[in-house]
């Protein structure tokens, strides 16, 4: 990535317009989708949001000598229809900070990018911005029956019914324990419901490292990523579409399902904890939807997408990433 070279107080009102737009923008189609939300007797049901403040960013100490071309990334929340608004509430930025912009990916990717040409020694630089977040309720829709597995999927949407890092979609011993445990179903909402409950009841929750989809279903147990896994896969073998949700400290799926007039929803389920199945009151922001990512900091596909941090030349600093809630 070519950054160039600015001035400080260009680039200070530069980032200054870009927030304020940003911001206006962001309260303008996020009030417009709240009001425009689907009256549909298939669609899921909205109620009132909480907001909270997130603190996302970087600081940085360089406590013996200078460090050099700081480049630092990290997720952060996203507006989505109906369910998620966002304003960015305050910035803190040290000197130290030459760049900052955002920068947007695909299937609602948003990531904060910050650089730094020089922290000198015995400094410590900042960049900490906190965004308001307004997370909505989801209640079950109100006709779950009439609710269909179809092959006219959205572009967009047929991309999660695709393979994912440590989410087979095309295997075998998968797709047969997925037909076994949906063939007593009567509608499309029960099947998927079906694999829900058969994850819950019969797949152990234990901390240890993340073993994927055809791994927890052999062992029997895994860890709250592991079930996620399992229930996506099971999904995707049946060509439903499924996909991760990721927030602070936490994930769970979604699954897709349309209506007879071929609208399309996105419809929650928690796989660990309290049973929750077509409806969330989670208050915590939605970072990230789905389970395979590319960005330019990493070559093989990700998961999630996790803070980056590279640093060209100087000596080793002491780096903490900000990801918080904070008190209003």
């Amino acid at each position: 990535m070519s950054w160039g070279v600015f001035k400080m107080q260009r680039q200070s009102l530069q980032r200054r317009q870009f927030l304020m737009s940003t911001a206006a923008i962001g309260a303008l189609g996020s009030h417009l989708a709240f009001g425009q939300q689907p009256v549909s007797e298939f669609a899921p049901q909205y109620g009132d949001g909480v907001k909270r403040l997130w603190k996302v960013g970087l600081t940085l100490a360089a406590p013996t000598g200078f460090c050099a071309n700081v480049y630092f990334t990290a997720n952060v929340p996203a507006n989505w229809k109906a369910e998620q608004e966002v304003k960015v509430a305050n910035e803190q930025f040290t000197r130290h900070v030459a760049q900052y912009k955002y920068r947007d990916g695909l299937y609602g990717l948003k990531q904060m990018l910050v650089f730094m040409p020089q922290v000198p020694a015995r400094h410590t630089a900042m960049a900490h911005v906190t965004y308001e977040v307004e997370r909505k309720t989801v209640q079950t829709p109100q006709n779950k029956k009439a609710l269909k597995v179809t092959p006219n999927l959205p572009r967009d949407v047929r991309f999660f019914v695709g393979i994912s890092p440590l989410i087979e979609n095309r295997n075998a011993l998968l797709l047969k324990k997925a037909n076994e445990i949906t063939s007593q179903a009567e509608n499309d909402w029960e099947r998927v419901e079906l694999l829900y409950d058969w994850v819950r009841e019969n797949i152990t929750y234990q901390n240890g490292s993340r073993k994927g989809a055809l791994a927890t279903l052999r062992a029997g147990f895994g860890e709250k990523e592991d079930l996620t896994s399992l229930f996506i896969a099971f999904c995707r073998n049946l060509k439903i579409p499924a996909r991760t949700v990721w927030v602070p400290d936490h994930n769970y799926a979604e699954f897709f399902l349309q209506s007879p007039d071929g609208q399309g929803f996105w419809f929650p389920c928690e796989l660990s904890g309290r049973r929750s199945f077509g409806e969330m009151s989670d208050n915590r922001p939605m970072l990230l939807r789905g389970d395979n990512f590319k960005v330019p900091e990493k070559q093989e596909p990700q998961r999630y997408v996790a803070e980056h941090l590279k640093i060209k030349g100087g000596s080793k600093p002491q780096v903490r990433f900000i990801r918080e809630f904070v008190q209003s």
